[in-house]
């Protein structure tokens, strides 16, 4: 049975691949078939069709893996800890989004495949609410205000910054969004003056 499994593993692994790989080539998510997915993994129709109904289907599972990376960087075991460090979140999506750089950058700036990362950012919302309001004992409401500021302005830095709108160093990035999400939106507007 191990043996299935790591068939079955591997497969879905030169799948994965052969979307990323196609994903840069193709800027349009709609030009990706199943002919040409399955040409690049070197794998037959028929098996991709027994593990995915669709590239729709292919795609979901980027999804859960992104959500749940993003989630595990945050380390909602010890959220309190990692949030009073600021930065540390920043460092460690630094991380995770330079081992797929050119992915990630497909994935958040180009608007066919932007469906992709509003699935992932509500995916990590869902999953953050429950941690801040367990941790600061704040109503549903409020900690999911909490995790879609928080998430917002993560990915949307990194968005600008992908983009090249912002021509800022990533040591600029980091101050920039740590100040955002510590003090608020307040800093921006009125630098020299405390809350």
């Amino acid at each position: 049975m191990p043996a299935t499994d790591l068939r079955v593993q591997r497969t879905q692994t030169a799948l994965k691949e052969a979307f990323r790989t196609l994903a840069l080539k193709y800027p349009r998510y709609r030009d990706i078939t199943v002919k040409e997915l399955t040409s690049v993994a070197n794998i037959n129709r028929k098996t991709f069709y027994l593990h995915f109904d669709s590239i729709d289907d292919l795609a979901e599972t980027f999804v859960q893996a992104g959500a749940d990376k993003i989630l595990a960087l945050i380390d909602p075991q010890d959220f309190k800890k990692n949030i009073s460090q600021p930065g540390l979140i920043f460092d460690r999506l630094v991380t995770y989004f330079r081992q797929s750089e050119a992915f990630h950058r497909v994935i958040l700036l180009n608007d066919d495949y932007s469906f992709l990362s509003r699935k992932i950012h509500a995916a990590v919302v869902a999953g953050l609410t429950t941690t801040i309001q367990t941790n600061y004992h704040l109503s549903a409401i409020d900690a999911k205000v909490c995790s879609s500021f928080l998430i917002h302005n993560n990915l949307t830095f990194f968005r600008l910054y992908f983009n090249g709108d912002l021509g800022l160093s990533l040591a600029e990035l980091k101050q920039r969004l740590v100040s955002l999400n510590t003090y608020g939106i307040h800093q921006f507007f009125y630098p020299n003056q405390s809350l």
